[in-house]
């Protein structure tokens, strides 16, 4: 079983898609237009009699007021690209055409549904909620359905949520059947073909199927008689499925150019949410958003969004990408904007415990992207750990984005586990006992009289612990202590036998 979902108003919802306000797309009479002719037309002005294939000069004496929008193929692409996601949680063997249709293979699908009735119930909220006119319906064959959307026969949706059933037990018997009756206006021929079909006076579909093929392939053609035969199942009809692309790109040519930062808000929020559901259908997550903005004076503003989490969601990825825009001028009204994601990787799913808690961890990230995108990325940095003994080599500034894993758990073998759990007891070890802060350079103490001076007295409560290492470079022998000076802190202090003098380290927190 075949469904298809019809966009009618396609490359002008296409265009509008992005725009707050669709007040003036039901009240104003709106075209589009594709080499100065009509293609689409919205109901306000379809009512004044202006239709799809007329002159743009004779739609201008229909109504001079009419709004005219120039045809983006390029963004109904896009467009059409963004509702195959929404439809592939439906089924993953989808046709996209650039026409407006979406031809879906479900028989697959109806067991996981429950029935027929469900799924479409489903699919009809999911592209209520996208505010599009479109109509769906079913069929035995992709081609029999792609048909009866056009016609709105057998069982149609439109935007309302109407569901209209001819009978509620229909066989296929039935739905081949209702073909015989459609006109043959409505085949995906030739138009030369159509006119051929007319000429000897045949006017529906049922009564071209009822010649003999050898008779239809003589008067009209090879290509009539295999599309007959692939509308009535006869004849395979392999199709080009739809994939998701590997990286996300989409862009926004707006109608009427935006004057400041406000107004870009509504399609930034439009540009994240279809990220976050590219994210979630092709399961990966990505630490940089890469924008760039296109005004009137040709040009061009780009800048990268950090993300610490592996999962972005709408709320922060709007706030951080105001925090980034923020520290740039807008020279001249903005007309284009548009959002990639192509450093993409698998997203770890962990078992978490039930009672874990992340929302602190999940704000202290948030905090940081904050803090970056306000001051820049290399305001912020983080320690990564060494496998050396000196304690101001043990560790490393890293001030670009870490992987990801670095604030998730990672899903490993139990060899990787133990590897890691050993690497993990093998730098504890080495920083056993160590202070939160190191100075930038060892503090000289002044000892006199058996007192430990460095604005006050230092007294030293632990058991030394040697340090010996790099004696091929620069030789190191200390002995670390733990020390607490009058005002209670408690500091970090050694003696270093090659320069036989006592220095202060670091300070605990």
């Amino acid at each position: 079983m075949w469904l298809s979902v019809y966009l009618p108003l396609l490359p002008l919802e296409a265009l509008d898609l992005y725009q707050e306000n669709q007040h003036q797309l039901i009240t104003s009479s709106i075209a589009v237009v594709k080499n100065n002719i009509i293609i689409c037309v919205n109901p306000q002005a379809s009512s004044e009699g202006i239709k799809i294939n007329q002159s743009l000069t004779k739609a201008y004496t229909i109504n001079p007021e009419i709004k005219i929008l120039k045809c983006n193929q390029q963004q109904e692409q896009q467009y059409l690209n963004q509702l195959a996601l929404l439809i592939y949680n439906y089924s993953p063997n989808i046709t996209v055409e650039i026409e407006g249709f979406f031809l879906v293979e479900i028989s697959r699908s109806l067991k996981l549904f429950g029935s027929l009735e469900q799924l479409l119930s489903s699919l009809t909220r999911v592209l209520s909620n996208k505010k599009i006119t479109f109509q769906v319906t079913t069929g035995e064959t992709p081609e029999s359905a792609k048909l009866f959307s056009i016609e709105t026969a057998g069982i149609t949706i439109t935007n309302q949520t109407s569901i209209q059933r001819m009978k509620q037990n229909e066989t296929v018997d039935n739905k081949m059947e209702k073909l015989h009756y459609l006109p043959i206006t409505l085949l995906q021929l030739p138009e030369k073909s159509i006119e051929q079909i007319l000429s000897v006076g045949i006017r529906k579909i049922g009564e071209l199927a009822k010649l003999p093929d050898k008779a239809i392939r003589q008067r009209f053609g090879k290509t009539v008689s295999l599309y007959l035969k692939k509308l009535y199942g006869k004849f395979p009809d392999p199709r080009e499925y739809f994939y998701p692309e590997d990286c996300f790109f989409q862009k926004l040519e707006f109608i009427d150019v935006i004057y400041h930062r406000q107004g870009l808000l509504f399609p930034i929020k439009r540009l994240i949410d279809h990220l976050c559901h590219f994210l979630r259908v092709k399961q990966k997550h990505c630490q940089s958003l890469h924008w760039e903005l296109s005004d009137s004076e040709k040009n061009t503003i780009h800048f990268d969004v950090q993300l610490s989490e592996n999962q972005i969601s709408l709320k922060t990825g709007v706030e951080l990408t105001q925090l980034n825009l923020e520290r740039y001028t807008l020279h001249a009204p903005i007309e284009a904007i548009s959002l990639t994601a192509t450093q993409l990787s698998e997203l770890n799913i962990n078992n978490q415990q039930l009672f874990e808690q992340q929302n602190n961890f999940i704000q202290e990230t948030v905090f940081i992207d904050k803090i970056k995108a306000r001051l820049g990325v290399k305001s912020c940095y983080h320690l990564q750990q060494k496998m050396e003994q000196a304690p101001e080599l043990a560790s490393q500034k890293i001030t670009h984005t870490p992987p990801a894993n670095i604030y998730s758990n990672k899903i490993a073998s139990n060899t990787d586990k133990r590897e890691e759990h050993q690497k993990n007891n093998a730098i504890h070890r080495h920083n056993t006992c160590r202070p939160s802060w190191l100075f930038k350079a060892p503090k000289p103490i002044h000892f006199n009289q058996g007192k430990f001076l460095w604005h006050g007295e230092l007294k030293i409560i632990s058991s030394q612990e040697r340090i010996t290492q790099h004696w091929w470079k620069k030789k190191i022998a200390r002995d670390y202590f733990i020390a607490e000076h009058d005002n209670g802190t408690l500091y970090w202090m050694f003696f270093d036998h090659i320069e036989q003098h006592w220095y202060l380290h670091g300070i605990f927190s």
